[in-house]
């Protein structure tokens, strides 16, 4: 699917802090999706006349209580899947080694955030990417839509489009009634071995000798 990784890409930048290039972005996906997911197409079309019968304040606006002062649903993925326990650090650190794997640039928000997370997944091989999109990936954006069911943003829109395309390219996630990443009741696929984030130790296996290492990395989000 050539399309996915411009797909990916466009995605990811929808999820930054808005600027200028936003309304790009917006058209870019449903340029290329109306051809490829339609479905999905038919979702960014809304958010995209929010963005052309809003003001750039407006939006930020939205984007700020959507993403940043909604504590149930910040844009980082390894919040979604282990909230404030140590495997998030370590989450964290393995997304770090993934951007420099890849030659991605760094920004300002943490390793985990949905931005970097899209990155990484339009860089890798699709081997790689079937198993990052199946562990954690899906389960954070499900995660996600459904912190912001019924809050009147249309961001909740980008959502639904992305867990589309996300189906449509690696199929269906496989859910098991045992998963809760949350409140750590035990389960079947747990991302720290479904994707090898680390081999939780005395050598965490991501390339830090000690728990020191995680302190420096912010994972201060907090916890519902």
């Amino acid at each position: 699917m050539s399309y996915l990784p411009r797909v990916l890409t466009a995605f990811g930048r929808l999820f930054e802090y808005p600027d200028e290039h936003t309304s790009e972005y917006a058209e870019l996906l449903f340029v290329v999706l109306q051809h490829e997911v339609p479905e999905a197409a038919s979702c960014i079309s809304r958010f995209g006349a929010y963005i052309e019968q809003h003001a750039m304040t407006e939006l930020e606006e939205l984007y700020s209580s959507t993403f940043e002062v909604n504590p149930a649903c910040p844009a980082e993925v390894g919040w979604h899947l282990f909230g404030e326990e140590y495997a998030r650090g370590l989450f964290l650190v393995r997304m770090r080694q993934e951007l420099k794997k890849y030659g991605l640039e760094e920004s300002i928000e943490l390793p985990d955030h949905l931005t970097h997370a899209l990155a990484v997944t339009a860089a890798m091989p699709d081997s790689e990417a079937v198993r990052f999109v199946k562990a954690c990936l899906q389960p954070a954006v499900e995660k996600m839509s459904t912190a912001i069911e019924g809050k009147r943003t249309e961001y909740e829109h980008v959502l639904h489009a992305l867990r589309i395309v996300l189906e449509h390219a690696w199929g269906p996630r496989p859910v098991s009634e045992e998963e809760d990443f949350r409140n750590r009741v035990p389960f079947a696929r747990d991302p720290l071995r479904d994707y090898q984030v680390a081999d939780v130790g005395s050598n965490c296996g991501t390339g830090c000798t000690t728990p020191g290492e995680l302190i420096q990395l912010d994972v201060s989000k907090k916890q519902v």
